[in-house]
């Protein structure tokens, strides 16, 4: 294991197994005792992908222009590949400094005096593993995306072939169309959870790859000697889902500059009139209110995870036993 439990703890620590919603409030206090130092290295997190794709998209013009794809295929997509490898590149530093918050949240979890130098230099000593593992994860979640792909393809297939024509035969085909996609969405669920303690694994275990691929899923797999709320699936749900309903909730007041623009132009225009670009005025107000939006929220799904990532241990492994006798010789 490359996680250090020998050093002296700052405060007592009461390790022991959490129900759900304990999770949640020892969560936010920690988010709330942590909140500059959370603050900061989230910023640093959101504007390192930001400077590394949004600058070379938007001030090169580098992003392909609207119908572009259609007109010009040769010329702009090559330019959707380069803008599908910046955003990648963004998803790698984004994992990377994910890597030095969970250091960090996890030097706070465990009683010890966290530094935001000392998770930086946690970075540097794995930094090729937060490399792999990042686009191993990318590469994870694209191929279960094949299964949504797949099913829509299907539909339109079908649509194209043999359209319904009669009532009945347009509500069966919606309604098995509606639970065609959904089963597609369950695989991409699946993956995607058991990738969410992935960023755990590299930064206080040491893991690498598919090391820290298989050390996520065997920690989120869910468990058949507990009952349905106990399964990993299901815990980590019930402390991302409020997470993902607030990330709506903001993305739709972030967006707010661009939505105020589009409407202002259809009022004026007309739906089908000539709708100008917005200003880049909204688009920067816009670019800052997401950055501190996600800069907000970032370390709560760490939070989550680390939390939910050690209580896994403690429930599994006996962490909480390994940690209190580590420290038997140098707590008073």
């Amino acid at each position: 294991m490359a996680e250090s439990i020998s050093v002296p703890l700052a405060t007592t620590v009461d390790l022991r197994p959490l129900t759900t919603s304990e999770l949640i409030d020892r969560g936010f206090t920690l988010y709330r005792a942590h909140f500059a130092g959370l603050l900061l290295l989230a910023l640093l997190c959101q504007t390192a992908p930001l400077i590394t794709s949004q600058a070379l998209i938007y001030l090169i013009k580098f992003m392909p222009l609207q119908g572009g794809l259609m007109e010009r295929p040769p010329t702009d997509l090559p330019r959707a590949g380069a803008v599908l490898a910046i955003w990648a590149i963004g998803q790698v530093v984004t994992f990377g400094f994910d890597v030095v918050l969970t250091v960090y949240l996890a030097d706070a979890y465990l009683g010890r005096v966290p530094s935001i130098k000392g998770s930086l230099r946690r970075l540097k000593s794995c930094l090729g593993a937060s490399l792999w593992t990042s686009l191993l994860n990318i590469l994870l979640i694209s191929f279960s995306g094949v299964f949504p792909v797949i099913a829509l393809t299907a539909i339109y297939v079908y649509v194209v072939i043999s359209p319904p024509v009669q009532i009945w035969a347009v509500i069966l085909f919606f309604g098995v169309s509606l639970l065609l996609l959904v089963a597609s969405i369950v695989p991409v669920l699946i993956v995607f959870m058991r990738l969410m303690v992935t960023v755990p694994a590299v930064a206080l275990e040491g893991l690498s790859g598919w090391k820290a691929v298989q050390r996520s899923s065997d920690l989120v797999r869910y468990d058949p000697g507990l009952g349905i709320l106990y399964w990993g699936e299901m815990r980590l749900s019930f402390l991302l889902l409020p997470l993902f309903v607030i990330e709506f909730l903001s993305l739709s007041l972030t967006s707010l500059p661009m939505t105020m623009h589009a409407i202002n132009e259809v009022l004026r225009h007309g739906s089908i009139g000539q709708i100008t670009a917005p200003p880049e005025s909204a688009m920067v107000l816009s670019q800052i209110l997401v950055l501190l939006s996600n800069s907000l929220l970032l370390p709560l799904y760490l939070i989550a995870t680390t939390l939910f990532y050690y209580d896994v241990r403690i429930r599994r492994e006996g962490f909480d036993l390994e940690f209190m006798a580590s420290h038997l010789g140098t707590t008073k």
